[in-house]
């Protein structure tokens, strides 16, 4: 009986994952492919002459040239802000007893569950064109490049602390406490705490540059022409999968190998945990520096999330006016409280469309993720699928995706005309950050454990169900919370795909970015929030059970 369990078990995985990546892969290169044969069809695949026209730029640099280096000042650039803010947040908060770390990594969880499109609203509209920074009458600050990298480091920041704080608190007890019999605390820091936790560090920097380099959202408000922007561009121009192949084969090959290359060398060099690992590590006392400390971060991430939310209160109360008269809007209570009803109203549908999806992607995500790091803890082989499979999912821009699962699907109806497809591109797109979470806990689980009771006689199905769950329960919850969040607020891939007569609240928020960030958009994004922040009540307490929390 378990190994006929285990067997359909591995077929299942097998199945899921042809389905979700394997079917939609083959699918766009037989596109792509076969319209070589029809050249003279200009409506899609690998025409040459549409090829050479995205390729080459005349007067300029060459495309692809252009393309790569804005995709990678980008990822860069956003690294360089959220990654050294974030780790250094996540060792005070997770393993300091540092004043205030509890209502803060509370903030931090809430903040997380921001999607990218909502980030964008808020931000652009305090300190971009969107908004021109008209409540402080100067001029906007996040343009170009620039306001590209710190919208997207500041949506990624909570990302980095939560992921790297994981890391840290499965740090054994007992190696920094032999350590600081010859070192100081610092020191310490350094060569033990941080060096033991440099796998979960790595991931998240990973998982951060890749989904700068693979999202769309802020790039094409704000005119940087990335690989994943310039793909979306000529999918949406009807130019077929020839343009779009022509530049996302490119960053699709060398960021796949990149991520292949990290990806392996994590798995080689990642440590065995010793079974305290999962037991309470040290808190680091702070001594007189702890409340101090502490009212400085509760200031520097207070006003991280207030400032948006402050200029999305203030423009969604900015209500009448008549430009023909010169008369500018103003701010009212009343004015505030009428554009939350009107937006109330029309974000309802929207936002239970969205939680509904992204409740089934996330579960979806989580069992095939689970599985299949399971399966690559005793397999080789396993484990190379695992590494291939991280690597193209988040090499692959959002837009590719999407187009993809459109070529895949265009004649099932049942998947291509229902919501199931948005649920597929929603898990696709979180697969691979579910994995980067799930696979070092469960490398990390003690062998020990499991030859004990394999003595004892329990079979393999046993040591799933009997151990290796019950001891990553909490890995797995903070997996399908991330699932969640990123599924919550996907819309490079959803935008080509969703079907008529289905609106998540991303889309509906997209569509009303291209407008401007006015009171009617003000308004919708604060009823959003509100919605994300009661959701992430217990979300936010499920990450707090994915850790153990310092010991008062």
């Amino acid at each position: 009986m378990s190994a006929w369990a285990s067997w359909t078990a591995r077929v299942l995985v097998i199945v899921g994952l042809a389905v979700l990546i394997g079917w939609p892969l083959a699918a766009t290169i037989v596109e792509a492919v076969g319209v070589a044969e029809t050249a003279s069809d200009s409506s899609g695949g690998l025409d040459p002459a549409a090829t050479a026209a995205v390729v080459a730029e005349s007067g300029g640099l060459a495309r692809p040239a252009r393309l790569a280096f804005e995709t990678v000042l980008l990822a860069v650039a956003s690294e360089a802000l959220a990654l050294p803010v974030g780790v250094a947040l996540a060792l005070l908060l997770f393993r300091t007893d540092v004043w205030g770390r509890r209502p803060l990594l509370f903030l931090l969880g809430l903040a997380a569950f921001i999607p990218l499109p909502l980030h964008a609203t808020a931000w652009l509209g305090a300190f971009g064109n969107a908004g021109r920074m008209q409540a402080i009458g100067v001029q906007p600050i996040l343009v170009g490049r620039l306001g590209v990298a710190v919208i997207t480091a500041l949506a990624a920041l909570p990302w980095v602390v939560l992921l790297s704080g994981i890391g840290l608190r499965l740090v054994e007890p007992e190696l920094e406490e032999g350590a600081l019999l010859d070192w100081p605390a610092w020191r310490v820091w350094l060569g033990v705490t941080l060096r033991r936790s440099l796998g979960a560090v790595a991931a998240s920097a990973l998982a951060v540059a890749v989904l700068a380099a693979g999202d769309m959202t802020v790039t094409d408000l704000l005119q940087v022409r990335t690989y994943a922007e310039e793909a979306y561009v000529q999918f949406t121009l009807g130019n077929g999968p020839a343009s779009a192949a022509a530049v996302a084969i490119p960053p699709l090959l060398v960021l796949g190998t990149v991520v292949l290359v990290v990806c392996r060398s994590l798995a080689r060099h990642a440590p065995r945990r010793l079974a305290s690992a999962f037991e309470r590590s040290k808190t680091w006392r702070l001594g007189r520096w702890r409340v101090p400390l502490g009212i400085f971060l509760v200031a520097l991430v207070g006003n991280i999330v207030a400032l948006p939310l402050y200029s999305l209160i203030w423009r969604a109360g900015r209500v009448g006016g008549r430009a023909t008269l010169g008369k500018p809007p103003t701010w009212s209570l009343a004015g505030l409280g009428g554009s939350l009803r009107f937006a109330f109203e029309e974000s309802v549908e929207p936002l239970t469309t969205s939680v509904i999806l992204s409740l089934g992607a996330a579960t979806l995500t989580v069992m095939l993720a689970w599985a299949i790091c399971w399966l690559s803890r005793a397999s080789r082989g396993w484990q190379a699928l695992t590494l291939g499979v991280v690597a193209l999912t988040l090499a692959a821009p959002g837009p590719v995706v999407g187009m993809a699962l459109l070529l895949a699907y265009r004649t099932v109806d049942w998947v291509y005309d229902s919501p199931l497809i948005v649920v597929f591109a929603m898990s696709v797109r979180a697969l691979p950050y579910a994995i980067l979470i799930l696979w070092p806990f469960l490398r990390s689980l003690p062998t020990e454990v499991f030859e004990a009771a394999a003595m004892d006689g329990v079979g393999p199905i046993g040591e799933v169900f009997c151990i290796a769950i019950p001891l990553s329960r909490r890995a797995t919850l903070a997996a399908w919370a991330v699932a969640f969040v990123l599924s919550l607020g996907e819309l490079p891939a959803t935008n080509l795909i969703t079907p008529p007569g289905t609106q998540t609240i991303s889309l509906l928020i997209w569509s009303l970015l291209h407008t401007g960030v006015e009171s009617h958009l003000a308004a919708v994004a604060l009823v959003t929030l509100a919605a994300i922040a009661a959701a992430g009540l217990i979300a936010v307490w499920l990450l707090q059970r994915a850790v153990a929390r310092p010991r008062d």
